[in-house]
């Protein structure tokens, strides 16, 4: 109900200027009239031009025997206010299309962000191709919205002044008085689209950042073999970069790679392994693991949906910059972020349901290499060792991890929560499918066996296998990795 009531203060703000617009309007054409009619009386005086004065006119004659006086007062007053009547009629009918023109800039942009996420939801390739572009679109719309509407209430102001000034002797400073403080939302109407227009179009290049170790070709020619035979077996591309670090995920990418600490940039598709969970599964779990992020390469969805979800992160960076910058600030100005809001909340139901697709395309992948039951299995295992190696990432800050787990292993059986089937896998990028998709979209039975398997005890071979095929284990360990 709350984010449906600042849309509607979208639409509200804009129709209050239009009524008070319409009210300026209606009062310098009355004082116009009046000034005819006065006219018209003082040359040819008549009851029926007398009846036809406004009420605040006829309640100055009402018990006045000095009718032509009055009313030659009243007229000299006009007369002398004739100039800026004009001006002021012409402010407030120019003030009442701003904001009309507002209005539509508010309609305009809720309807463009409604039909770019009907269309992103649609279409992947929409969704890749058009959200940034209708991320700046809806800034534009914005920023006109806040624009116009910052200048029909500069108009309007304007109004107020002058009329204040023309009627100072009949207590128009008073009136100064109470509509003076509304300058402040001029202000902030100002400072919002200035800012909208500074700010909103920096969406830079889609970048990653973590920590990890490039693993070279040289460096470990053995296991670059073994990713390069999976590669092979799938058919899809061989990485061009491989990285080990303590994240508790495995994950691919193709956008740049800031990786830290040596703040060197990596470019291409980079496949990320996982130190704590390859020294907890066996080597074909593993190669479960890597042939679906094998598969992400497959079918080209890094290449985009990547990128698309770093941009979207970015998008999500920027809002809560706005948030930041806004939360202080007049309400006048949450039609904004609410706005925003809506964008975001709208294309992520788009960004997860691609995200989501792409996954089960690469967990049929996954499968491939040794069978749907045992990459199900390997799945289980990471998503149960990711929340253990989570804990102790909190727990002990990285430092001495790779040698932790194995103790805490032997002491703390691997398990898994009541709701697993509502389990996803940690990304870094994108949200994952819960794992009762990922069963039935593998036609995999989840039953006491498959458990078993996945959260048996870590044997030698699934603690050694790793480091006897890179060689560099201890190194790492040694380094902090």
């Amino acid at each position: 109900m709350r984010r449906l009531a600042w849309g509607l203060v979208m639409l509200l703000l804009p129709l209050l200027l239009v009524g008070w617009g319409g009210v300026q309007q209606w009062r310098a054409e009355t004082a116009q009239e009046q000034a005819g009619i006065t006219r018209q009386w003082l040359a040819t005086p008549s009851e029926d031009l007398l009846r036809t004065l406004p009420w605040a006119a006829r309640k100055e004659l009402a018990g006045r025997l000095d009718t032509r006086e009055v009313l030659q007062r009243q007229l000299d007053e006009l007369d002398t206010d004739r100039h800026w009547l004009s001006v002021r009629r012409t402010l407030a009918g120019v003030g009442g299309w701003l904001a009309w023109g507002a209005l539509v800039a508010g309609i305009g942009a809720w309807l463009r962000l409604r039909y770019d996420a009907w269309r992103a939801l649609r279409s992947a390739h929409y969704l890749h191709q058009r959200m940034t572009a209708s991320w700046r679109v809806l800034g534009r719309w914005l920023s006109v919205y806040m624009g116009l509407l910052a200048g029909s209430l500069c108009l309007l102001l304007l109004y107020e002044v002058s009329a204040g000034f023309s009627h100072a002797a009949q207590g128009g400073v008073t009136v100064l008085i109470v509509v003076l403080p509304l300058a402040s939302l001029l202000l902030v109407c100002l400072r919002t689209a200035w800012r909208m227009r500074q700010q909103w179009p920096r969406i830079g290049a889609s970048k990653a950042s973590f920590l990890g170790r490039q693993l070279h070709r040289h460096g470990a020619p053995a296991l670059w073999q073994w990713v390069e035979g999976l590669a092979t077996q799938l058919r899809a591309p061989v990485p061009d970069n491989i990285v080990v670090g303590i994240d508790q995920s495995f994950f691919v990418t193709s956008v740049p790679v800031v990786l830290q600490p040596c703040q060197s940039v990596l470019n291409g598709r980079t496949l990320y392994l996982s130190l704590p969970c390859l020294g907890a599964l066996s080597q074909r779990e593993a190669a479960a693991i890597i042939g679906h992020e094998l598969g992400h390469f497959r079918s080209r969805d890094t290449e985009q949906g990547s990128a698309t979800n770093a941009r979207f992160s970015l998008m999500c960076a920027q809002f809560s910059t706005l948030v930041d910058a806004e939360r202080g600030a007049a309400w006048v100005a949450r039609p904004v972020v609410w706005a925003a809001g809506q964008f975001l909340h709208h294309f992520q139901v788009a960004v997860h349901h691609w995200g989501r697709e792409q996954e089960l395309l690469a967990d049929r992948a996954g499968a491939k290499v040794a069978g749907p039951e045992l990459f199900m299995q390997a799945l289980l295992r990471a998503i149960a060792l990711g929340s253990m190696v989570d804990a102790l990432l909190h727990e002990c800050g990285g430092q001495g991890l790779l040698a932790a787990l194995p103790r805490h292993l032997q002491r703390v059986p691997l398990r898994l929560d009541e709701d697993v089937l509502g389990l996803t896998m940690p990304h870094p990028f994108d949200s994952h499918p819960p794992l009762a998709a990922r069963l039935d979209n593998l036609r995999v039975r989840l039953d006491g066996a498959l458990l078993q398997a996945a959260m048996r005890q870590p044997g030698d071979h699934d603690r050694q296998w790793f480091n006897q095929l890179w060689g560099g284990a201890v190194e790492a360990e040694r380094q902090g990795l």
